[in-house]
């Protein structure tokens, strides 16, 4: 096998996977954020916190969950707040910390959106994959989630 054969071999799943991931966020962009007004990142913020348990969470753990450095999503916090979509309260287990929730308006935004959100969701992958191949391709999407977090975090060497 040649050096670009045995290359293209290795690079075949991140292809894959970047492939489908594009496809994807151009589908849900195109048929459920684009009718919202507002940005897939705030979007994703908003349903984060709406679908959180105790319907609100710390913007530190919004960015864990995202990758996102702390300063971008303090800046998208902002945005979301000068928007009349979230509300920061302080967190009075940590003074550092602050919980976000929905205001109503943000409320309404989550639920404008989700329908949309889920069809795409729905179509993309309930109509095209039976419920086992769904539930293994999510078993596998986490051990290579986790297989790059161990990377990013320095417990394992390329």
């Amino acid at each position: 096998m040649t050096k670009s054969a045995a290359a293209a071999a290795t690079l075949r799943p991140s292809a894959a996977l970047l492939g489908a991931q594009i496809a994807i966020a151009a589908a849900i962009e195109r048929c459920a954020v684009a009718a919202t007004g507002h940005d897939p990142t705030t979007l994703d913020l908003l349903l984060r916190i709406g679908l959180s348990p105790q319907r609100r969470t710390r913007a530190v753990d919004v960015g864990r969950q995202l990758q996102l450095s702390a300063g971008y999503v303090s800046k998208r916090l902002t945005r979301a707040e000068a928007a009349g979509l979230i509300r920061r309260e302080p967190d009075d287990d940590d003074g550092r910390a602050q919980w976000i929730t929905l205001t109503s308006a943000g409320q309404r935004t989550v639920e404008d959106y989700l329908p949309r959100l889920t069809t795409v969701v729905d179509t993309v992958f309930h109509r095209s994959l039976t419920a086992d191949e769904i539930e293994t391709l999510v078993e596998l999407l986490h051990r290579v989630e986790g297989a790059s977090l161990k990377l990013l975090e320095g417990e394992a060497r390329p």
